[in-house]
């Protein structure tokens, strides 16, 4: 027999001496579960980037097919897509410049008749106990001081607003590369999806991205009608850049909320220059009505119809993306809703009994009843 080879003798150990030994295997696995853990603390905010993402790629997938019937390049008709996109912000921003350029010279102009005004107010409040009354200028040097002090949530704020534009930069890149690789679902559900389930699941795929763009067009319509609604009422209120006011609301409300409440703010300082206290109120009034004719009749409606979702459905997510979530989780209430009843009607739903089974059983009749025939006719017999 071939001398087996002596087996290496374990490493001597001095008395208090412990070893550890740590493979590969337990790397991964820390990494792993690590990885889990950031990824469950940071999971809301990467699920609602890469579902912005999705449905940014959604409308913009859309607006590709169509101007790839004029023989335009995919990646080409997703780049005019954005430049539409850059150049409607810019018309915007043009829109409003010689509002905010007329608002800010009447409040230069009339600075000096607000402060006496002012002083006029707090001269009628109880004096200091110097005996000196209350001065705007005094206010303002407290304001100063405050201002100041909340130097650093300031620029807290700056660099969160750096933080969003890179996550919005990044949503849109993300998106362009969804919308043109038109065969990324596929390779997906190659890569992860067995054989047997691939073709279901993207039948579901698809289900899911054609009732997205029905959101997106229902979004679209509810963002038109408060634009020429609250526009419309401006201009009988008489309001100062009215039809600009209407043209940014028709624009910032495709956000829901968000671009309302920037809206109704421009429109309340454009009210106020008038002097007139009644117009301000008219404004307002006016806008809590279109705001609530949008969301409790027409967005429930419309985007029922378009989508397929109950109007009581749409309200609930409404009110639950927004308790959640708060104006973001609003603003994606609706799709999400949407994408979870594609799934429960494709994995949870009870098919009635078929009708063709009740045929072929025929009809019961009690035991010794008769089938009715009507008279003068018998029942064939035997020839």
């Amino acid at each position: 027999m071939p001398d087996r080879e002596p087996s290496e003798a374990p490493p001597r150990r001095t008395p208090g001496e412990i070893s550890v030994r740590i493979s590969n295997r337990t790397i991964v696995t820390v990494l792993g579960i690590l990885g889990l853990v950031w990824l469950l603390r940071h999971a809301t905010h990467i699920f609602v980037v890469l579902f912005i993402a999705v449905l940014l790629a959604t409308s913009v997938s859309s607006a590709a097919n169509r101007l790839a019937r004029y023989r335009v390049k995919r990646s080409v008709a997703i780049l005019i897509v954005y430049i539409a996109v850059v150049l409607i912000i810019a018309g915007v921003i043009a829109l409003l410049v010689p509002l905010i350029a007329s608002e800010v010279r009447t409040l230069r102009d009339n600075i000096p008749d607000y402060e006496r005004r002012l002083d006029e107010l707090l001269a009628r409040l109880p004096q200091r106990s110097g005996g000196q009354p209350l001065r705007v200028n005094d206010l303002f040097s407290k304001i100063g001081e405050a201002a100041s002090g909340a130097a650093g949530e300031i620029g807290r704020g700056v660099r969160e607003f750096g933080s969003t534009l890179v996550t919005v930069l990044l949503i849109f890149v993300m998106a362009y590369f969804l919308a043109a690789d038109v065969h990324f679902a596929e390779r997906i559900v190659t890569r992860f999806v067995p054989p047997a389930a691939r073709q279901r699941t993207l039948g579901i795929m698809g289900k899911i991205g054609e009732s997205l763009g029905f959101w997106i067009r229902a979004q679209l319509l509810l963002a038109l009608f408060f634009g020429v609604a609250f526009g419309f009422g401006l201009i009988v209120l008489r309001v100062p850049y009215a039809f600009t006011l209407g043209v940014l609301g028709a624009v910032l409300e495709i956000i829901p909320y968000v671009g309302g409440l920037v809206t109704i703010v421009f429109a309340v300082l454009v009210a106020a220059t008038t002097g007139k206290l009644w117009l301000i109120i008219a404004v307002v009034a006016w806008y809590a009505i279109v705001v609530n004719l949008e969301a409790h009749i027409i967005a429930p409606k419309l985007v029922g119809e378009i989508v397929g979702l109950n109007p009581l459905v749409v309200v609930l997510a409404l009110f639950l993306g927004a308790e959640v979530l708060g104006i973001l989780g609003a603003l994606l209430a609706v799709p999400i809703a949407v994408v979870i009843q594609i799934l429960l009607d494709e994995f949870w739903r009870f098919d009635e009994p078929a009708a063709a089974d009740a045929e072929q059983a025929g009809p019961s009749y009690p035991v010794g009843a008769r089938t009715s025939q009507p008279e003068g006719t018998t029942s064939p017999g035997p020839e």
